[in-house]
């Protein structure tokens, strides 16, 4: 039993169409009426628009007062005193040393881990390998990118990741 196995489309057959109008008619008539109104309006609006020549001159004229700022003379003279019993009743923020780190993958293989500590290297970013035991036995190699002093040098270094196609997630870590 012969088969015709020709791709039949997905789309309706041309036959099927109903022959749209011409927008050719519409773009002329649009031209046409560009062209009118190029020449037209000129001459509608002569001498009822001001000269930009003038509108400068009125501008130069016109007698504006030059404002003075003194605030920042008044704040280099004043001295803000608080009281100590307002310092001692607000909760003291100590600032712990932190560092952060960038984790960019975890892989079993180690050689995978240091294909991309290589391809960070490449992009000028200090990246290291840690290795560390799961509690159920497995062996993960994690590939970190930093330390980093403050956020805004993570950041940095995550935007460059990120135009080259790498997830990254922060770690803070305590020194």
């Amino acid at each position: 039993m012969a088969r015709d196995y020709q791709r039949k489309s997905a789309t309706r057959s041309n036959k099927s169409k109903a022959k749209g109008a011409s927008s050719v008619p519409v773009f002329f008539a649009g031209v046409v009426i560009g062209a009118l109104c190029m020449n037209f309006l000129p001459m509608i609006f002569d001498g009822k628009i001001p000269d930009a020549k003038a509108m400068i001159k009125a501008a130069n004229d016109a007698d504006l007062p030059n404002p003075t700022f003194s605030f920042h003379d008044m704040l280099k003279d004043s001295e803000i005193v608080i009281p100590d019993s307002k310092q001692q009743k607000g909760n003291v923020v100590v600032k712990k040393n932190f560092s952060y780190l960038l984790q960019v993958g975890s892989f079993r293989n180690k050689p995978d881990a240091e294909g991309l500590r290589v391809q960070l290297l490449l992009l000028n970013l200090t990246a290291t390998v840690e290795t560390f035991g799961a509690g159920t036995g497995d062996v993960w190699h994690r590939v970190l990118v930093g330390p980093f002093a403050n956020t805004s040098k993570t950041a940095a270094a995550r935007a460059k990741l990120s135009q080259n196609d790498i997830d990254s997630l922060m770690v803070k870590r305590k020194l």
